[in-house]
């Protein structure tokens, strides 16, 4: 597996296309964040930490999208053939497809959240925000990895890069914005979605009451914990059950 593993982040550092967009991903949430601070989106009652998650959406987006299409391209540049006659065990392939993506993810993760904070932290008017705790900019860590496994997942299912982006997407969009047709569902839903998530654990938003996990902020992170695990699971069926 660790061969594996080291091969799959391998291919990530030397392809241009691949690295490349790893590192327009990593800046999505410093440049969305930037964009809020200067043009004075952040409210008054907001510190810098939950200033420095205010691209938390476009970050996870992008992300998402990066490991869906990094899986799926492969099957419609046919070189996933390639890489299961180098590793014909599939489950070591597909977790070690799974723990490169969720190592990029979670190291450009945590740059991406430094380097928001420090952006917010400059650009900030002296004595208008409180710091908060930059702790708790772990819980866009922790969504961005759900998410980028999430991702892996489903460019295997699909196997098409437009399909899995099409997936992504909604997967990310829909549940707030088809809120209204959840019913009593709507709190659970919204609630455990990785923007919700992030908005919830750091805190500094105000989120409306159908829309905050009733059972809390870590229960909602790990209810999305859950459902990406059981993501995982199905791309791995589907994985194993179909030709490369």
């Amino acid at each position: 597996m660790r061969t594996s593993w080291r091969a799959e982040l391998l291919k990530v550092a030397t392809v241009r296309g691949q690295w490349v967009s790893a590192a327009l991903v990593i800046m999505a949430i410093p440049v969305a964040t930037f964009l809020v601070v200067t043009t004075g989106g952040l409210g008054t009652g907001q510190t810098s930490t939950s200033g420095a998650a205010t691209g938390s959406l476009v970050g996870l987006l992008a992300i998402g999208i990066w490991s869906a299409t990094i899986s799926a391209g492969e099957y419609a540049q046919g070189t996933m053939v390639t890489s299961l006659t180098t590793v014909p065990r599939r489950p070591v392939l597909y977790g070690a497809k799974l723990m490169a993506t969720a190592t990029v993810a979670g190291v450009g993760g945590v740059l991406s959240a430094i380097i928001a904070f420090v952006v917010v932290l400059g650009a900030r008017a002296p004595g208008h925000y409180s710091v908060g705790n930059p702790a708790s900019l772990a819980a866009v860590v922790l969504a961005v990895v759900t998410v980028a496994a999430i991702g892996v997942s489903v460019g295997v299912i699909t196997r098409s890069p437009s399909a899995s982006i099409v997936v992504m997407v909604l997967g990310l969009l829909l549940p707030k914005a088809a809120s209204g047709l959840l019913g009593g569902l709507q709190p659970w839903v919204v609630g455990a979605s990785p923007g919700t998530v992030v908005s919830e654990l750091i805190g500094g938003a105000s989120l409306p009451a159908n829309q905050t996990y009733p059972a809390g902020g870590w229960a909602a992170a790990l209810t999305m914990v859950g459902v990406g695990m059981a993501v995982v699971v199905g791309g791995a069926m589907a994985f194993s059950r179909r030709d490369g």
